[in-house]
């Protein structure tokens, strides 16, 4: 398995530029590294080749912040590995009340307490939908912001379609011919508060079909 910079084509065109022009690779250990300390620890070989294959596929990327959760990992990098609830995906930026956490089905999200929350089902799909928010905060369009309950009824009153690369669960990306809606119900989920669920609509986006196939 090689390195997402290296060899991101199961990426959507649009992530694979985003990576390109903003993605940069740190230094940090290696998944064979990884897989003689989890043994030492005495993890087995199930608990440990999911955190190895992330390591090789993510190990040491660093994107620019995102808007939500802090401005998410600060790179990507694999720790804290439990037997059956995965490991951690990457120190934060700053003092958050979670953790970023890749769980035993491969979905990424954040856990705090006793509560996960998966953001998106795989952690292909948080990349993706940090490719996209980088593209929608570039476009010319109209940008309106929503709280609350009301979020959930945004897509079906503009009759969106779901993103599928973002392989959204808190988290969703949806379009249409000339919208793009970002919904963020990850520390909602977290902190039982659905005041705190948040979507970002841009509208009036010409040529958005184009935008979205090339990035």
């Amino acid at each position: 398995m090689r390195h997402i910079l290296d060899a991101p084509g199961r990426l959507s065109p649009r992530a694979r530029a985003y990576l390109a022009a903003h993605g940069v690779r740190h230094q940090v250990w290696t998944a064979d590294q990884h897989r003689r300390h989890w043994h030492r620890q005495g993890r087995t070989d199930a608990a440990i080749e999911p955190l190895a294959e992330f390591q090789m596929r993510w190990g040491g990327l660093a994107l620019p912040p995102t808007t939500e959760y802090e401005g998410g990992p600060r790179l990507l990098d694999a720790a804290a590995l439990t037997e059956h609830d995965g490991f951690a995906a990457g120190p934060a930026r700053g003092a958050n009340a979670y953790t970023f956490r890749v769980d035993g089905q491969g979905r990424f999200g954040i856990h705090g307490g006793d509560t996960w929350v998966p953001l998106h089902g795989s952690v292909d799909g948080w990349v993706e939908a940090a490719a996209l928010a980088h593209l929608a905060t570039a476009l010319p369009a109209d940008v309106g912001l929503a709280t609350g309950p009301r979020v959930d009824e945004l897509p079906g009153r503009y009759g969106l379609r779901r993103v599928r690369e973002v392989d959204g669960l808190a988290d969703e990306w949806w379009h249409g011919d000339r919208t793009l809606l970002a919904v963020h119900r990850g520390e909602a989920r977290l902190f039982g508060n659905p005041a705190y669920q948040t979507a970002y609509l841009y509208t009036g986006i010409d040529d958005l079909a184009g935008h979205l196939r090339t990035g």
